[in-house]
């Protein structure tokens, strides 16, 4: 072989070599890579469709390419009527939280992100009532999955929530239906060790919370009540207390304990947050008073045997 031919071949093998390394990534980059892939696919595929709250979300590191991958999943920006100036600004709200979660912006993005979930909010809310839609569609579970990673990064209950606790470690975040005052979703937000976890309260459409209560046992043990007391059709409470660092239901009453003639006659139910007891009163000049003779409904606290009680006549 001369030496032309010599340094031909060289030439050659040092090409491929180059193009070799040139195609292939660092090792670390291509772990890197696989993990956020795989941390994507874990979120999108077992946590797809469910309630908030019924699965433990993930925390993807690019929240716009983890969004970008449930609309490939199926899921999609729901605007009324399609407005796409609607779409663009969940998208830029989506922008601006993932910057927010990188740590390249300073303050939560809270007006863009609560726009973000008005425009989603209102043709879920339109659907609901327009076609009595009870299963979840893509448009929904979009809106579930923003919501986790909203709450997930905000650093205020304040910012995320329409009404909360007294110690600021839980609150509601309210959705009404296409039909004033009628409920579309009710959620649960609270304290975890890194941010604010979710959950729904109630079903679809029918849990219409109206206060949030901290109450605390004689043991010491705290307990958060959602609760409607003033709606009859409405009615609901919601006891939610800690387990293994986690908030969960420990016990529900849908329905108002009955007492149709007290209804009828205009009296009011009030709630005592000190007794943890509701009773039905009238109004006496500028005052409240109980309506002797009336059902009662109470309270007891005691962990995760905690318990609602009515008694047919007050005390």
């Amino acid at each position: 072989m001369n030496n032309r031919s010599f340094r031909i071949l060289t030439f050659v093998a040092i090409s491929i070599m180059v193009l070799f390394s040139c195609r292939q990534k660092p090792k670390a980059e291509r772990q890197t890579t696989e993990d956020i892939n795989a941390e994507n696919d874990i979120v999108n595929r077992k946590g797809l469709y469910v309630l908030p709250g019924d699965y433990e979300a993930g925390h993807p590191q690019d929240l716009v390419a983890y969004f970008d991958s449930l609309c490939q999943e199926g899921l999609f920006v729901a605007t009324h009527n399609n407005d796409r100036k609607d779409s663009l600004k969940v998208w830029e709200a989506i922008r601006f939280l993932d910057r927010y979660a990188r740590g390249k912006d300073r303050f939560y993005p809270m007006k863009a992100i609560r726009d973000a979930l008005e425009i989603l909010r209102t043709e879920q809310a339109y659907c609901f009532n327009h076609g009595g839609q009870e299963s979840q569609n893509g448009g929904e579970a979009f809106l579930f999955r923003l919501i986790e990673q909203a709450t997930a990064y905000c650093n205020q209950i304040d910012f995320i929530t329409d009404f909360h606790a007294d110690d600021r470690k839980a609150g509601v975040l309210y959705f009404e239906e296409w039909s004033l005052g009628s409920p579309l979703y009710s959620m649960l937000v609270y304290r975890k060790n890194h941010g604010f976890g979710v959950r729904m309260i109630g079903d679809v459409g029918k849990a219409k919370i109206k206060k949030i209560f901290h109450l605390t046992d004689s043991q010491g043990q705290d307990y958060y009540l959602c609760s409607n007391n003033n709606e009859g059709i409405y009615f609901c409470q919601y006891l939610y207390g800690w387990r293994g660092g986690d908030l969960k239901l420990i016990c529900q009453l849908d329905d108002v304990f009955g007492c149709l003639e007290c209804n009828k006659k205009g009296y009011e139910l009030v709630f005592n947050p000190k007794q943890c007891t509701w009773s039905y009163c009238q109004k006496d000049g500028d005052l409240l008073r109980r309506v002797d003779g009336t059902p009662m409904l109470w309270l007891v606290l005691d962990g995760v045997s905690s318990k609602f009680v009515v008694e047919a006549t007050s005390r």
